[in-house]
């Protein structure tokens, strides 16, 4: 092992520490931290001993380079940079437990390595220790890097902000005659129509899932149409309800997760570029994250400003105009950077299932959403959630919309049971992921996971496949009148409506209902949908 001791003279090799280790390795010493010298520094082992000698080395010693910082003495505080350090050595307990108290999650490995006879040894041992980090690289630089982003998290409030060029916003004279010639052209043989300031196209075949999917696609497609690298995150497991909403002013939409791109941040003016000549006389909208600036067609989009990442997005909305799926359901391409030179890529945004930090931006596997391959890293394809399941106690009149809003609201659901001893003639029976029992028969072989529903149950908003425990905010709606219905709904505020129907459903409601969830469950026999309702 080639150890490297920086602005230690040659006279030091007296320390009996020192001299121990030259004993077992080759050990050389440098003068200072010269910048050239540190770049072509070869080396297995960089070892400091003046504090000020830290953000240099973590700057500019190559990735593949153990870094290594003495204590000069008790009492000393961490040495600035100390997170980006693979280890810290201090002479006593006292100085690890004031380190550990004042970096938190940041340090990185402290050693206790008092001067004394075996002061050699436990260098050895410490050294030994780390080289076995090195067999592992992508992750020790993954955890560097960590720990240095929870540093900088920590000391944010106490630091000025750097505020970022603001992104173009284009004339409003601009955007009208924009939006007059897309609403005169069309988009095909869909119907367009103004919502929420937007121009959105009528569905009422969309899941949200389906929305997810869809502004997925429209991303990926711009980006592989103009050769831009990318690959497709997954979230972390224990990732908050909200998500970003806090930051969208928004709660979280979605039963199925907001797709995320990331892209190396060398390439933004390019993704902007491919975006704004991906969909012309498209209703197709960018947003700047994490910026107050309003979305913007993605035709007219330009490559100033810096923002950490780019919503895409198609607006959707039911002719009814009771669901619209906007930027809360689009699809975020993120533009993550090396801090350092050789080093883990670091997240613009929120973290993935790898942490703040990912090893690499070149594809090693692929993730299927809706039967296409998306380029992704080999540690994010993992094992699926265990399965759940749906079971139908009671079946009346109102089953086709309780339906109607699992498959809106909780699509993870991975199998549905339905208990009736005559099934409604709509129910497509045959269908897969549904089962009808009779009363007489039990249920086994059910999954650990089991939302128990009945037919005049109707989730009010996303559920996410996390939220399998915990209780649920139900509320019952307590009455049939449509204006007191609306106002309950209307609210999004509520996991689960009760309407308690007791196997009626007034003309009224049943009207309401087809409004608020008007796409058919993939439960709905074809040339069903409209089998049994009154207008």
């Amino acid at each position: 092992m080639r150890i490297t001791f920086l602005g230690v003279p040659a006279a030091a090799a007296q320390d009996g520490a020192v001299r121990g280790l030259a004993s077992r390795h080759d050990v050389e010493f440098l003068a200072g931290p010269d910048p050239a010298a540190l770049r072509t520094l070869d080396a297995d082992v960089l070892v400091t001993a003046d504090p000020g000698h830290v953000p240099a080395v973590c700057a500019l010693a190559p990735a593949r380079t153990l870094t290594v910082h003495r204590a000069p003495g008790p009492g000393r505080p961490p040495p600035p940079g100390a997170p980006e350090l693979d280890a810290l050595v201090v002479p006593a307990e006292a100085d690890r437990a004031a380190y550990e108290a004042e970096l938190g999650p940041a340090a990185p490995r402290i050693a206790v390595v008092p001067d004394g006879a075996h002061a050699a040894d436990r260098w050895h041992a410490l050294l030994t220790e780390l080289a076995a980090l090195r067999a592992d690289e992508p992750r020790r630089q993954r955890d560097r890097a960590d720990r240095a982003a929870f540093h900088r998290a920590a000391l944010a409030p106490g630091l000025p902000s750097r505020t970022p060029p603001p992104h173009p916003v284009p004339p409003a004279a601009e955007l009208r005659r924009w939006e007059e010639a897309v609403r005169a052209g069309g988009s095909g043989a869909a119907r367009l129509v103004r919502a929420a300031g937007q121009v959105a196209e009528v569905r009422d075949d969309l899941l949200a899932a389906d929305a997810y999917a869809a502004n997925l696609r429209l991303a990926a497609d711009a980006l592989e149409a103009a050769d831009v690298p990318y690959i497709l995150l997954r979230e972390a497991p224990d990732a908050d309800d909200l998500r970003d909403g806090a930051a969208d002013g928004a709660p979280a939409a979605g039963t199925a997760p907001r797709h995320r791109l990331a892209v190396d941040a060398g390439l933004r003016s390019r993704t902007c570029r491919a975006l704004a000549g991906a969909y012309p006389g498209q209703a197709v909208y960018v947003a700047p994250r994490h910026s107050d600036a309003p979305a913007l067609p993605a035709e007219l989009l330009t490559a100033a400003g810096e923002p950490p990442a780019l919503r895409v997005h198609r607006p959707y909305l039911t002719s009814g105009r009771t669901l619209r799926y906007g930027p809360e359901h689009g699809c975020d391409i993120e533009f993550w950077h090396r801090p350092h030179r050789g080093g883990a890529y670091a997240a613009p945004c929120a973290p993935t299932a790898l942490g703040v930090t990912l090893p690499s931006l070149t594809p090693t596997a692929v993730l299927y959403v809706d039967d296409r391959a998306f380029p992704t890293l080999r540690e994010f394809v993992t094992e699926p959630r265990p399965p759940a399941e749906a079971v139908y106690t009671s079946t009346g009149p109102a089953l086709r919309y309780s339906l109607r809003s699992l498959a809106m609201f909780a699509p993870w659901i991975g199998h549905t049971y339905v208990v009736a001893e005559t099934p409604p003639p709509w129910l497509d029976t045959d269908r897969p992921g549904l089962t009808v029992v009779d009363r007489r028969h039990p249920l086994d072989g059910l999954s650990a996971h089991v939302l128990p529903l009945a037919d005049d149950v109707f989730l009010g908003r996303a559920l996410h496949a996390r939220r399998r425990t915990g209780p649920l905010h139900v509320d019952s709606a307590g009455g049939h009148e449509p204006r007191r219905l609306d106002r309950l709904f209307a609210g999004r505020d509520t996991d689960v409506f009760c309407l308690c129907l007791d196997g009626k459903l007034p003309r009224g409601v049943q009207a309401f209902l087809e409004g608020y969830f008007p796409v058919p469950s993939p439960y709905e026999r074809a040339g069903a949908r409209r089998e049994g309702v009154r207008a």
